[in-house]
């Protein structure tokens, strides 16, 4: 069912004139990774995960979202199929960890301009109003606060949380206002590409050696040491191991050095060709830096030098300071 949903999705994209990275262009093999999908469009990147139960989520995989959109200045768009229950509705928001689930069918109605305007949480849903509006026709209807808290069974206050969109109501309140000004353009549209999220940073010291390999443990401290920070993501090497950051990086710069997303080969001796074609793929795509750490003992073909930055474990163990740092990837691009 999921591929079907990600083909379907892919066609959408594309239609909408996304560029799209699939990893299903990488790799055979069905693994959990914390996207399926990367889009760009002009200035604008969502990872895009599809969830077979929006109340089963696996928390790494979040954490491991959280953190490619931090560094990538991207958005998360989360599609979901079910929750316990029940299948999603379409033209829904489903609320869960603070984050927003759609059904593919809202994400194309949201791709032709058509927006839902119902927000579900758990107790139930609640209905965007656009309280200037709701305010005039009342005003139009010659209705007071009172009059109108009255006929749905709120309070005055209410009324004016709502005008003053402090509050939203019910799908059933919301319904009563609806049947008294019949007028659909009192619900606002919520357009979840331009959702704003809010990612504490605090989720980027995740990082823990006891999951990382020997060979991955000792780049871990080696750049702990330099002075810069690195990400590990925990659910494979496709399409990166780790992202490399600078605890004085500047977010809200997108010329800045950082981040660089990396891969690592330590076994059989020889660089990995998949994770080589995938970095350059992501790198192009998203104008991001890239990066291969391997093995002393590991012979870089020259076939490859003019790829990525590809920077033997031996060479980080030299470095200092992360100005030294910075010069060794880009002497070695």
């Amino acid at each position: 069912m999921i591929e079907k949903v990600l083909e379907r999705i892919n066609l959408l994209l594309k239609k909408a004139n996304f560029e799209t990275l699939s990893l299903d262009n990488f790799s055979n093999k069905k693994t959990k990774f914390c996207f399926d999908i990367l889009v760009k469009k002009q200035d604008s990147i969502f990872s895009i995960k599809v969830f077979p139960n929006i109340d089963n989520l696996n928390q790494d995989v979040l954490r491991d979202m959280k953190s490619l959109s931090l560094l990538l200045k991207s958005k998360p768009l989360l599609i979901g199929i079910r929750n316990r229950y029940q299948k999603l509705e379409d033209n829904t928001i489903y609320v869960r960890e603070d984050l927003p689930f759609i059904t593919v069918n809202t994400l194309e109605n949201i791709l032709n301009n058509r927006y839902p305007s119902v927000l579900a949480k758990r107790g139930g849903g609640i209905m965007f109003l656009d309280g200037v509006l709701v305010k005039e026709l009342r005003a139009k209807h010659e209705i007071s606060r009172q009059e109108l808290a009255d006929k749905i069974g709120v309070t005055k206050r209410t009324i004016c949380s709502y005008e003053n969109e402090n509050m939203h109501p019910s799908e059933k309140v919301a319904q009563k206002i609806l049947k008294i000004f019949e007028d659909n353009s009192i619900f606002k549209q919520i357009n979840v590409l331009e959702w704003n999220f809010k990612i504490n940073r605090e989720i980027m010291t995740s990082s823990e050696e006891s999951e990382l390999s020997p060979f991955e443990a000792h780049i871990y401290e080696v750049i702990k040491d330099i002075g810069i920070s690195s990400y590990w993501y925990k659910k494979g090497p496709l399409p990166f191991k780790f992202s490399i950051y600078s605890e004085n990086m500047e977010f809200k710069n997108k010329n800045d050095f950082y981040p660089l997303f990396s891969g690592v080969s330590d076994e059989k001796k020889k660089i990995n060709q998949l994770n080589i074609k995938c970095l350059k793929t992501f790198n192009s795509l998203f104008n991001k830096q890239a990066l291969f750490i391997i093995n002393n003992d590991i012979k870089i073909p020259d076939s490859e030098k003019d790829k990525i930055p590809i920077v033997k474990i031996k060479e980080l163990e030299k470095i200092d300071d992360e100005d030294q740092f910075i010069e060794l990837i880009q002497e070695s691009k």
